[in-house]
């Protein structure tokens, strides 16, 4: 796994290619997901759903959309425990000074794509 600026070429987007993917119930429960910081792609259904950061650790995060209300900060109306097991979270490690550029970057991205990404909260 690429985990450090070095090893990831922060141009104008980080490509998929350079990150790691699996479900979110095996990114939380079976820790796939290392406890670094960095930036995540979800998806369901097999549609982009969300852009985000996760500046204290990708685990952390991922663990709190998975318990939901049940825990943690991160938590989304969107991810319940009829559909957390079938969503898909890809992501890539990066310092934690570069991850609100590389957020920024990869919404941007996503939206000039046609994105919709539904599951975005967006603060005025």
């Amino acid at each position: 796994m690429k985990d450090d600026l070095e090893a990831i070429p922060m141009a104008e987007h980080v490509a998929d290619s350079d990150g790691e993917s699996t479900t979110l119930r095996a990114a939380y429960l079976e820790k796939q997901a290392p406890n670094k910081p960095g930036v995540y792609k979800m998806y369901h259904d097999g549609k982009l759903m969300k852009v985000g950061k996760a500046e204290d650790g990708l685990r952390k995060r991922f663990s709190d959309y998975y318990r939901g209300q049940k825990g943690g900060t991160a938590g989304s109306r969107y991810v319940n425990e009829s559909n957390r097991d079938e969503i898909e979270v890809w992501w890539v490690c990066l310092p934690r000074d570069k991850c609100r550029e590389a957020e920024r970057n990869m919404t941007q991205q996503a939206i000039d794509g046609d994105e919709k990404l539904p599951w975005v909260v967006r603060m005025p």
